[in-house]
């Protein structure tokens, strides 16, 4: 129903959606939609959710989730809810988040949006909760509180407020020791309040890639569009200038001023008029997902009101409004478009239901194969939903502003399906859709209800969503090609991982092979006892004021005498850490592809090498870096050291040329190449000068004055290969790309001689390819074109491997790898169950991966705790801390560590995929972060009960490998301390059971084995167990593992 007043039009809010038949009629500033109460009224009683970091103690399935019945609180009556639950000891963040989402929420004393509420218990305690839902304020009590003696206290924030960093690249550059460090406090953001954040800074002209650390480590921490744990932040900024960097703590949005300026408080969008009087002053409107999108929330009466949003002294829109019944109103004002949105909750949102997990909501559960089809579903409350469509995204892979490529939604195609309803049950109605889809990708849904109203995913990915007025995160749907297959022999193998230099020097003859390292900087010789050192981490006690040039003699002779004791410790796979000819000792900075790094010895001792692993049934997996190259190397030979023309000694003599004699450029570049010539030097008939970013401008940096170039997260010793413009020949057509290089494409994958397919001709079983998110997802699919078509000389089908820290789903979809580092598994074990006890959330982390991976990858997947990359487990799980920069047992508690570094290997035994070891783990080798995380292998020191440990878990897994390479894998308990899974396939059953706390008896669903099966634990003979009435009892010790097989 409507009428004209004032030439605009009034919009009633109707009891029921019939009335609402009218179009939208567009003014001239602003087009006002509204949606409608439905006819049910509401009772009192709200749903009350505490959400914060203690949901996964009180039975929740994931932390801070706005929608989690776990932690409901009841309605006592009177506006008052309560909930109670039994917390361990420890520190505490929660809010209070009304109707299943973040869109109303109460923090510290009562305010909206307001600051976390901290809880801070010495010792476990039951707590009880209590929420007034008129004043909004939060109280808690439990037995012994000394403040006040007796009563309830209402929480304030004091000390414990969130520490929000900006964490990335470019910390060194602001004063920070080192780069990604969480809990640097010199990019410690602001507090601006209401969940904002901000960090202003100056910044050099660069690359950037940068997260949202939160509390000092990454246990919490927040990426790309706001995801938990999600991609780099890519920015690159082409001239120095100031930089702020905005956070909103509830949405979890981040935004750089490149693209985005968060208004201060007398600029933003105001509702006033009559609103305004009924709320006694005007109402801000706040850009909570930093997209200018503003809302804000208020009561209202049933009446005749004028909705008048003014900015800044300007009216944007005055219009009348009609409501026929008292209502919760929320606006929205999209500054983008000039639209209104007025929601007076016709849609319970608290009733909306999609769960990933569930198969009532989405069938199959996993990842699809090309061709098949998923069923999808959305339940809300009857007679709510009127119309539910869903949209389907098939995403593309490109870089934002930076290096990385991810998944983009955005850039991708979508495609809009009416859902079916389908019927009602439990006073819910279901809307339902079954699609096929026939090609693989990475793909993304969410549910457009009643045309405005979305329900997607929220910050963490996977379960269950939440509503939003526009732009809700899709559900991920991985589709991957039919023919997808993974090695075989890469699911059976257990994995070590060696750094070369570090694990064993077999042939002290080669120590003196090169003379320097770096340009003409000097090598350090370190004894084998020494401690590794960095220049930029350790100033006082590194040798000289150079980074990685300390060599402790490490080599492959050294590895194949060592491979009696590798195989005797149950390994069948080795993956070594570069070992190409390389300027410094990790030897990601390539000089040549094509040669063993004297330092390492020769071809003759790699195949060598080759030859005794066959022996023995090993294989080899190499690092391989496509992405950059050394500047100290032959394809850019930035010191003129190499007889074939570098890049840089190219563009150097060009732009000297012209910068001296005033030469046009094809004049310059005719004289370089004569001059060079002329002194002997040869071109490669690759045309590497052509392979880089290098600029006719002049710069300094630790080496000196250079013409400058584009560098690897601005580490001027590693240059980036370019992409190139397409051309009508070009495989890439759309935009610049590394594949574009023929000459590239040529040298490493095409050629007979190529430098991925030749090393595989050699010996090499697998690549570990480097920073695999830099490079183009093209690049990836044509190596895997290529290496697909050839076996290895072991006859085996040979492994592709990505280096990837968060999901690797846009690589595991059939065009590209077989496998990632699995990264996300070392978060979940050590971080979230190992470290903080939270198998719950541990849980959930791997069940995503378990949704979202195919199952030939999931199974191929390289299992760790620990790497070259990050501190050593053991370190970590005693206690201590990446800011030491050189561990000494003080420094944490070794017996601790050395306990729970046992549970992650069971684990890692026990689970699919490639469990792996990270040299010297096995004997307790500890470290912080690199380089003290690259110790050398202690040789006649090992801690021999470990590696006994070690020996008895690899054996138990090497002797079932049908069963724990191949078979299914279901979780049978995540609750705190305790973590069981178990394990089945034709007939054999295990059960991996952990716990880190104190000791308990448990009792489990055993209803997925047969009554009476018998259990025997490998790692104690005298231990058995029977399924009895489809329950199994097992009793736990004090940081203790069992490994129970069928008998």
């Amino acid at each position: 129903m409507a009428h004209r007043k004032n030439g605009m039009r009034a919009i009633v809010l109707a009891v029921t959606l019939g009335l609402f038949a009218a179009p939208l009629i567009e003014l001239p500033q602003v087009d006002i939609n509204f949606i409608t109460k439905a006819e049910a009224s509401q009772s009192e009683e709200q749903m009350v959710i505490l959400a914060g970091s203690l949901q996964g103690e009180l039975g929740g399935s994931k932390v801070w989730n706005p929608n989690d019945q776990k932690t409901r609180m009841k309605y006592i009556g009177n506006g008052k809810y309560e909930l109670q639950g039994k917390l361990p000891a420890g520190d505490y963040e929660f809010k209070i988040a009304i109707g299943g989402s973040w869109s109303e929420n109460y923090g510290d004393k009562g305010q909206p949006d307001g600051a976390n509420i901290t809880l801070h218990l010495k010792s476990a305690q039951n707590v009880t909760f209590d929420y007034d839902g008129i004043t909004h304020i939060v109280t808690y009590s439990y037995a012994g509180m000394a403040e006040p003696p007796a009563g309830k206290k209402e929480t304030t924030v004091v000390e414990q407020q969130r520490k929000i960093m900006v964490a990335g690249n470019l910390q060194r550059q602001l004063g920070a020791a080192k780069d990604w460090d969480p809990g640097d406090m010199k990019t410690q953001m602001k507090d601006l309040g209401h969940g904002f954040y901000s960090y202003t800074t100056n910044l050099l002209a660069g690359s950037y890639s940068y997260k949202i650390a939160v509390n000092g480590s990454w246990n919490e921490n927040y990426g790309l569009n706001g995801n938990a744990d999600g991609s780099n932040i890519q920015m690159t900024l082409t001239k120095p200038q100031t930089v702020t960097f905005y956070y909103n703590d509830t949405t979890h949005k981040i935004k750089d001023s490149n693209s985005y300026k968060l208004l201060p408080d007398q600029d933003l969008p105001i509702v006033s008029g009559d609103f305004a009087k009924m709320a006694k002053g005007d109402l801000l409107m706040r850009d909570t997902i930093l997209d200018e999108f503003y809302t804000t929330s208020l009561e209202a009466k049933a009446g005749t009101y004028h909705v008048t949003i003014r900015q800044k002294g300007k009216q944007l829109a005055e219009q009348p409004v009609i409501v026929t019944k008292d209502s919760k109103l929320t606006l929205y004002f999209d500054a983008k478009s000039g639209k209104l949105l007025v929601d007076d909750g016709s849609i319970h949102e608290d009733k909306l239901y999609h769960n990933t997990w569930e198969l009532s909501s989405r069938q199959p559960f996993e990842a699809i194969k090309a061709g098949d089809s998923v069923t999808l579903a959305i339940r809300g409350q009857k007679g709510d939903i009127k119309k539910a469509q869903l949209m389907l995204f098939k995403s593309r892979i490109v870089a934002r502003g930076g290096d990385e490529y991810n998944i983009d939604y955005s850039a991708g195609t979508r495609t809009v399906y009416d859902l079916d309803f389908v019927g009602s049950q439990n006073n819910q109605d279901i809307w339902s859709k079954k699609i096929q889809i026939n090609d693989n990708g990475v793909y993304g849904y969410k549910f457009i209800l009643n045309g405005i109203k979305e329900y997607g995913d929220d910050a963490k990915p996977g379960q269950t969503g939440m509503v939003t007025l526009r732009d809700a995160k899709p559900f991920q749907l991985t589709v991957y090609r039919a023919d997808y297959k993974t090695p075989n022999w890469a699911k059976e193998a257990v994995t070590y991982q060696i750094f070369p230099d570090r694990f064993f020097n077999g042939d002290p003859s080669n120590d003196n092979a090169k003379t320097t390292a770096r340009g003409l900087q000097p090598i350090q010789h370190k004894n084998w006892n020494e401690l590794p050192t960095n220049h930029s981490r350790t100033p006082q006690l590194d040798g000289d004021s150079y980074e990685c040039n300390d060599f402790f003699g490490g080599d492959l002779v050294g590895i194949t005498k060592k491979l009696d004791y590798l195989q005797d410790l149950g390994i069948t796979a080795i993956y070594v850490n570069p070992i190409m000819e390389a300027a410094s000792n990790h030897r990601y900075d390539t000089v040549n592809y094509e040669k063993i790094d004297p330092f390492l010895g020769t071809q003759k001792d790699f195949d060598n090498l080759i030859k005794e692993m066959d022996k023995r049934g090993m294989h080899l997996i190499m690092d391989g870096v496509f992405n950059h190259v050394g500047d100290d190397s032959i394809y850019f030979d930035r010191y003129g050291k190499y007889k074939t023309v570098g890049a840089y000694e190219y563009w150097s003599r060009v732009y000297d040329f012209m910068n001296t004699k005033h030469m046009k450029q094809s004049q310059a570049e005719a004289a370089a190449k004569k001059s060079l010539v002329a002194e002997g030097q040869v071109f490669s008939s690759y045309n590497w000068q052509n392979w880089f970013d290098i600029s006719n401008e002049k710069t300094i940096d630790e080496m000196g004055t250079t013409y400058k170039y584009h560098s690897w997260q601005g580490y001027s010793n590693l240059v980036p290969f370019k992409d190139f413009p397409p051309t009508a020949d070009s495989p890439v057509k759309d935009e610049p790309n590394q594949l574009n290089n023929i000459d590239l494409d040529k040298y490493f994958i095409d050629d007979d001689n190529a430098v991925i397919t030749t090393w595989f001709k050699k010996g090499l079983a697998g690549w570990r390819f480097d920073v695999a998110k830099e490079v183009p997802a093209e690049f990836w699919e044509a190596v895997r074109a290529k290496v697909k078509t050839i076996k290895t000389i072991q006859g085996d089908e040979p492994l592709l491997l990505g280096e990837i820290w968060q999901d690797g789903s846009q690589f595991l979809t059939g065009d590209q790898f077989d496998s990632v580092m699995n990264y996300k598994l070392s978060f979940a074990v050590g971080d979230l169950f190992l470290n903080k006890g939270d198998a719950a959330a541990a849980d959930a982390e791997l069940k995503t991966l378990q949704q979202n991976y195919p199952k030939e990858a999931l199974y191929d997947l390289m299992n760790i705790v620990d790497s070259h990359d990050v501190v050593r487990a053991i370190f970590k799980f005693g206690g201590g801390q990446d800011s030491v920069t050189q561990a000494s047992l003080k420094d944490f508690n070794y017996e601790e560590g050395k306990a729970k570094l046992k549970l992650a290997a069971t684990f890692l035994m026990g689970y699919p995929g490639m469990p792996t070891i990270y040299y010297g783990d096995e004997v307790g080798v500890y470290g912080s972060s690199d380089p003290d995380c690259r110790r050398t292998y202690p040789w006649g020191h090992e801690d021999q009960e470990l590696l006994s440990y070690y020996k008895k878990i690899i054996k138990v897994r090497n002797d079932h490998k049908q069963l724990f390479a191949h078979g299914d894998v279901f979780t049978l308990k995540a609750d705190g301390d305790v973590y069981v899974y178990g394990r089945s396939n034709q007939g054999e059953d295990a059960i991996i059971a952990m716990n880190r706390g104190n000791s308990k008896e448990i009792v489990l669903d055993a209803s997925n084995f047969a009554e009476g099966t018998l259990f025997k634990d490998a790692l104690d003979d005298n231990y058995i167990v029977s399924v009895q009435n489809g329950r199994l009892t097992l009793e736990l010790g004090t940081l203790k593992a069992r490994m129970l097989l069928n008998k």
